[in-house]
Parts: C-alpha cells; sequence; structure tokens
C-alpha cells in the first residue's frame, strides 16, 4: 500500500446516510423510543460510534493513496483481511451506536432496508471487482467472509 491518505476513500455510503436522516427525521416529526435509555445502552451506543469510526480511519488509512474507485490496487491487508467490505461494517457499527443513543424505534424499523441496500451494493461492488480483478478476487471472496 502506498502511505498516506486519500479523502475519496473516506467512505460515505448511501444507504447509511439515507436511513440515518429518515430515522432521526422520523424520530422528530413523530418519536418513537424503545425505552432503552440506560448507562448500558449509552455505553454501548458509544462503543459501537467509536468502533465504526476507528474501522473507517483504519481501511480508508490502509488504502492509503491509492484510488479505491478505479479499481487499480487490490487491497487485501489490514481490515481487509478481516472483512471485504471493512468500511460497510464500519457505518453498520456507527448505526447501531446511533440507535442505541438516540433509542430509536425508527432506525430499528429501516434496519432491513439497510440490510439488503447494503448487501445489494456490496454485490454490485463485488461484480465490478471480479471484472477488474478475475481469479485474484475470487480467490479473496473465497478467503474472507463479505462482512463479518
Amino acid at each position: 500500500m502506498s502511505s498516506g491518505w486519500r479523502w475519496t476513500n473516506f467512505p460515505l455510503p448511501e444507504a447509511h446516510l439515507v436511513l440515518i436522516v429518515t430515522g432521526v427525521a422520523l424520530g422528530l416529526v413523530k418519536p418513537f423510543a424503545l425505552g432503552l435509555s440506560s448507562p448500558a445502552a449509552s455505553i454501548l451506543g458509544t462503543a459501537l460510534v467509536l468502533l465504526g469510526i476507528a474501522l473507517m480511519i483504519w481501511a480508508t488509512r490502509t488504502a492509503g493513496r491509492v484510488k479505491l474507485a478505479d479499481d487499480v490496487q487490490l487491497i487485501m491487508v489490514g481490515p481487509y483481511r478481516l472483512s471485504r467490505h471493512p468500511m460497510y461494517l464500519a457505518w453498520t457499527f456507527l448505526y447501531l451506536g446511533l440507535l442505541l443513543l438516540l433509542d430509536s424505534g425508527w432506525l430499528v424499523v429501516l434496519i432491513p432496508i439497510l440490510a439488503l441496500w447494503v448487501h445489494w451494493e456490496s454485490g454490485k461492488e463485488e461484480h465490478r471487482l471480479i471484472e477488474s480483478f478475475g481469479s485474484a478476487y475470487v480467490q479473496y471472496q473465497e478467503k474472507v467472509r463479505r462482512y463479518l
């Protein structure tokens, strides 16, 4: 990997962003609390948000100066040796942490949409990566789980 940082690699996945904003907006219009407000929920929520942020930074840092959108280099080190999609995983941790911190029933209701949307997006990415890297990516798929 090349050293450095490429801000365009920092993930801003539409699914997570759209559904977080939707869940928060729905909560403002029609509150839907789960009754999870507790010190334990706050601690776990904060831990998940911090874990998500740390994983995003690690994945972005691992990619370094490689422009991920151009499919010029297959990255299989760092968090990419544990998950083929560590950035989606990071945002999912952040989403779940916010769900707990906000005690948001709406974010729970939106989880199935999030799961389907992320799975669809990651599948599209994997098809593109197979076209770009062929058997090298297929072998990577066989060794590393999609998410966890």
